[in-house]
């Protein structure tokens, strides 16, 4: 008897804009042909109208655009990330109907009552979605839900939907922007939803690649970085990135493999080549490896992920004071003295007062 397996594909984030109109997967579009199920986390909103929110950086693309998921076949789209409101809610409520009209099915938040998650079957196996963001919320007087990472609520999910399939993937935008590390509190998140029976956990947010884990029987991918995007928008000083492939027979995930991914100028994603296939690929094991040998604290990842997280965050800031005047001022001066923002002021002077012991592990490529 012949075993079934089914292989599913995982990308990061997807904006649909690309310059000179070209069609967003058409450097890589064998390679997502080669599934049973595609995933992606669907990082803009498909409208032309709305509100627009007042922030740094709105992400938004035609509804024609859609038409381009469609044709890669995508079967899963997370839709629950901090940028799914950046028009509103005309914005919101647009691209649930543009994904209904394209018959893309969606996960993480939804404007009508019923289920919170889908379920996939392929090759009689059955795979189960959920996806959560850690700005969700609920607006119940207007019907709107955008799922939020809360451990209690994850876990009942989870067992809501564990006996109706084999697996139960789940996306979580989560994390710090543009650093390579989980926080501890992600890892032990993580490793709460698998033991609570999660198969594979998909990680989006921080428009960079991060570690892979293997945990128990599960496999957490922290976060798969950009796929088809403009790195210049998330500040991000990289344009690689990753596709994550995992083979699953009826009772496990029976292997996985990454493949290097470059972004080019257009925005385009393309499978790497020659040496930097392999650098991306060298940069991933080493990445995961700090995921084991029990370096990664909290006093460490606060080290590492200060410089940046300050850097990139004062630039948002000017960017809005200078759009919206007074009122984000004062809105950056309680970022500025938040508790997360103090403990990075000491994780930036403790690692400085370490000088060269401490290795940048920021600037991969």
């Amino acid at each position: 008897m012949v075993t079934q397996r089914v292989k599913l594909i995982a990308v990061g984030d997807i904006f649909l804009r690309t310059r000179n109109n070209k069609y967003p997967f058409e450097n890589i579009k064998e390679t997502l042909k080669n599934k049973d199920i595609l995933f992606g986390n669907l990082e803009t909103v498909l409208s032309s109208k709305g509100k627009a929110a007042e922030k740094a950086v709105l992400l938004y693309s035609s509804p024609k655009n859609a038409k381009h998921l469609k044709s890669a076949d995508f079967d899963v789209l997370n839709i629950a990330n901090n940028h799914i409101f950046d028009l509103g809610i005309e914005g919101f409520s647009n691209t649930l109907d543009v994904l209904y009209q394209n018959d893309l099915t969606y996960i993480g938040a939804n404007n009508k009552p019923g289920k919170n998650y889908v379920i996939l079957e392929r090759k009689g196996i059955k795979f189960g979605f959920l996806g959560y963001t850690q700005g969700g919320f609920s607006l119940p007087e207007k019907g709107i839900r955008i799922n939020k990472i809360e451990a209690i609520d994850i876990i009942k999910d989870i067992e809501y939907i564990n006996p109706q399939c084999e697996f139960v993937i789940i996306s979580l935008h989560w994390g710090t922007e543009n650093v390579f590390y989980p926080s501890p509190k992600q890892i032990n998140l993580a490793h709460k939803l698998i033991d609570a029976g999660a198969t594979v956990i998909l990680g989006h947010h921080p428009h960079v690649i991060q570690g892979i884990e293997r945990y128990k029987t599960g496999l957490i991918a922290y976060s798969l970085g950009n796929f088809q995007f403009d790195p210049k928008l998330s500040y991000s000083e990289t344009n690689k990135s990753i596709i994550l492939c995992l083979n699953f027979d009826r009772k496990k995930i029976e292997s996985y493999e990454i493949i290097s991914v470059m972004i080019d100028k257009d925005f385009l994603p393309g499978v790497a080549e020659g040496k930097l296939k392999d650098k991306v690929s060298d940069f991933i094991t080493k990445i995961s490896q700090s995921l084991d040998d029990g370096h990664l604290t909290e006093r460490w990842w606060f080290e590492e992920i200060a410089g940046e997280y300050l850097s990139s965050n004062m630039k948002s800031w000017i960017i809005r004071i200078k759009k919206y005047g007074i009122r984000h001022f004062f809105q950056c001066i309680k970022w500025l003295i938040s508790p997360f923002t103090i403990r990075c002021y000491m994780g930036f002077l403790s690692r400085k007062l370490k000088g060269r012991q401490v290795k940048n592990d920021q600037k991969p490529y």
